[in-house]
């Protein structure tokens, strides 16, 4: 073991000789990239699956050091049929991709144990390439294809160990060969990339990624069920405003809508329920319109967040669609990563000639619920009387019963019965925006005011260094709007009654954050922003480079992406001017230089900088005789030295050691005439 330790250490250093075996030298480098390949997977696969995998790969590296023989075959087969078992067991299929990645991972620790012949090594190999491509399954971000690369980095410098035999090149100047077909490999794939042809759905699309997407909104809304969203980070959408910004207090991304309320749950219509027809919008003054775009995340759903209110919408990959209640949809279920270019006025008039037919479905309250709610509601519209503005002043004095009485905004509402309003707004008075929109449109329906839960985000952070707003989960909010004679659907906010620092500022509910919090988190928050931003500029160059995209870019070069001829022709075109391009760089005749010469060549540089330079037909020694009176004592000294070690190295000796090399190196940079 000892000795198989000390060879396996000489082995990583670079020259091995003849004392390592060419199938332990192999397997030793092949095991590094190997474990590379897996890691991408680690965060998605099972905890048994990963400590099953490192196993056996810390099985076989052991093995490896030690020069024991492998396991026989009865026991390899013994583990490949537990492991299948195992993932049958787990995933209840041997069937589709994370059952099949498992398996894959796997089977790769147990390949591990029967490596024997250069044969068995490339089989390894070209699995540690399928998994990097499985890897994409997972992820498709900058960290991600950092992990590929990486691991592809140190599969090619394996392969090229496997064409040494005994003696070999620096493991140093194998990296660099790898480095160096990779760099005359990126132009060949950024021609692929932009001028293959792309498919019309995602590229690692598969039947069951719809529903694995997700949003942080659902199509219900219940007391507690947006609370459980707000202290997620995770990335909802990005805008980039083309202009100015409106302040954070407008920043409503609208969402789905609820008119149906069964005493529990806030749902939208039934389909053959709902109002039918446009909604007529009036807009005000142009100067409150706002240009941008959206980056949305694949949803699964067909949800699309604009700010209130759109007035146009565009995109290459759906066609948004304004629905009656005033939601952005898309046709189908939103998949992969959109951008959407919307312009939106905020000063905005929707459905004022809504007549009592239309309006009707936005009264509709539940038999038998929230009695106490429903008998109040009565004593303040017998108190409000007849008067034309009637419903506002109920509106208002709704919003002032949240702002005087003790009303308090939490993250931890306490549970709420069958009658939920009447228990949030007689017992608990305490909860989340969805308790606070949800009391306030069955108060207002109760009044006998038309009324519907909008779901959203409000606020956003902007990123300073990109200039891309990040709306997060933890943006989620629910507010209310109500119908007014003259004015149409109204937005109104309870939670800015009760919490209007949660509006004004954007702030999340019940983060309280001192002046030494934010000087610590500053540094911390910098390099977040950095990161998030590399991270949006791969998402909006890379990976959001679809074919709409590419026609785009296609057109302007004059070429048509639908004519497949003339594309087929401008990439043969392309790929064949790089491919000679890069071989008339590598494949004509490099003829090695001496290093002792290029040192030599160094130092007589440095003293032609000063006059003394050397003749054609000078010898190293006549040269150094001439120019002797030039130099001082201690500089003629250094220059005898350095002659003497370059003629030395260049005559003397047939194979110049390379510590002595080194060392004419040092003695030439260190020189000044």
């Amino acid at each position: 073991m000892a000795a198989g330790l000390r060879y396996s250490l000489r082995a990583l250093g670079g020259t091995m000789g003849a004392q390592w075996e060419r199938e332990r030298r192999e397997t030793l480098f092949l095991m590094l990239p190997v474990a590379l390949s897996v890691l991408p997977h680690l965060p998605h696969l099972p905890w048994w699956t990963s400590a099953g995998f490192f196993v056996l790969f810390a099985w076989r590296l052991l093995l490896v050091l030690s020069g024991r023989w492998l396991p026989r075959a009865s026991v390899r087969w013994v583990a490949a049929i537990a492991c299948t078992a195992a993932v049958y067991a787990h995933y209840e299929t041997l069937l589709g991709r994370e059952p099949g990645v498992a398996l894959l991972v796997l089977f790769l620790g147990l390949k591990l144990m029967e490596m024997r012949a250069r044969r068995d090594l490339f089989v390894v190999i070209f699995l540690c390439f399928f998994l990097l491509l499985a890897a994409f399954f997972h992820s498709q971000s900058i960290a991600t294809a950092l992990a590929v690369v990486a691991a592809l980095y140190g599969l090619l410098a394996a392969m090229l160990t496997m064409q040494f035999r005994q003696h070999e090149t620096p493991i140093g100047q194998r990296l660099r060969s790898v480095g160096l077909m990779l760099a005359q490999a990126l132009p060949i794939a950024a021609a692929v990339f932009l001028l293959f042809p792309r498919f019309g759905g995602p590229l690692w699309g598969m039947s069951a990624d719809t529903q694995r997407a997700r949003t942080g909104l659902s199509d219900a809304m219940t007391p507690g069920n947006i609370a459980k969203l707000s202290e997620s980070d995770e990335i909802a959408f990005r805008v980039l405003f083309d202009g100015a910004t409106p302040p954070t207090a407008l920043l409503y991304w609208r969402g789905p809508v609820f008119g149906s309320f069964d005493g529990l749950a806030w749902r939208a219509h039934d389909a053959r329920l709902a109002p039918t027809g446009a909604t007529r919008l009036e807009f005000g003054a142009r100067d409150e319109a706002f240009r941008y775009t959206v980056t949305q995340e694949a949803t699964g759903r067909n949800w699309l967040f604009a700010l209130e209110m759109p007035a146009r919408a565009e995109s290459d990959s759906v066609r948004p669609i304004l629905r009656s209640d005033l939601q952005l949809v898309s046709p189908t279920p939103i998949a992969e990563r959109l951008r959407m270019t919307v312009v939106s006025v905020t000063d905005f008039r929707a459905g004022a000639d809504e007549d009592a037919a239309s309006l009707r479905s936005w009264l509709a309250l539940p038999a038998g619920f929230n009695p106490r709610t429903v008998g109040m509601a009565a004593r303040w519209r017998n108190e409000a009387g007849a008067a034309p503005d009637a419903d506002e002043r109920l509106v208002e004095r709704a919003l002032q019963m949240f702002r005087q009485q003790p009303f308090r905004y939490t993250l931890e509402p306490p549970l709420l019965g069958r009658d939920s309003v009447d228990d949030f707004l007689f017992e608990s008075r305490a909860g989340f925006c969805e308790h606070y929109s949800s009391a306030f449109a069955v108060l207002m329906r109760a009044l006998g005011i038309p009324a519907r839960i909008v779901t959203g985000y409000q606020g956003g952070e902007r990123n300073p260094v990109d200039g891309y707003w990040l709306v997060r989960q933890a943006d989620a909010h629910a507010w209310a709007e109500v119908w007014l004679a003259g004015r149409g659907w109204v937005r109104v906010d309870p939670t800015a009654a009760v919490a209007p620092q949660r509006i004004e500022r954007g702030l999340r509910l019940g983060e309280a954050v001192s002046g030494q919090d934010v000087a610590a988190r500053s540094l911390a928050r910098r390099l977040w922003f950095n990161l998030d931003a590399i991270g949006n500029a791969w998402n909006q160059w890379v990976l959001s480079y679809d074919r709409s995209r590419q026609q785009s870019l296609l057109s302007r070069i004059g070429v048509a992406a639908s004519d497949w001829r003339q594309l087929a022709a401008l990439l043969a075109g392309v790929l064949a001017a790089l491919i000679g391009a890069v071989a008339l760089l590598t494949l004509r005749p490099h003829l090695p230089r001496d290093p002792v010469v290029q040192a030599y060549e160094s130092f007589c540089l440095r003293l032609a900088a000063v006059g003394l330079g050397r003749a054609r037909h000078e010898t190293a020694s006549r040269h150094l005789v001439r120019i002797a009176r030039a130099l001082d004592d201690t500089r003629l000294s250094e220059a005898r030295r350095i002659v003497a070690a370059y003629e030395r190295l260049r005559y003397a000796e047939a194979a110049p050691d390379r510590a002595a090399v080194r060392h004419l190196r040092k003695s030439v940079q260190a020189f000044k005439p």
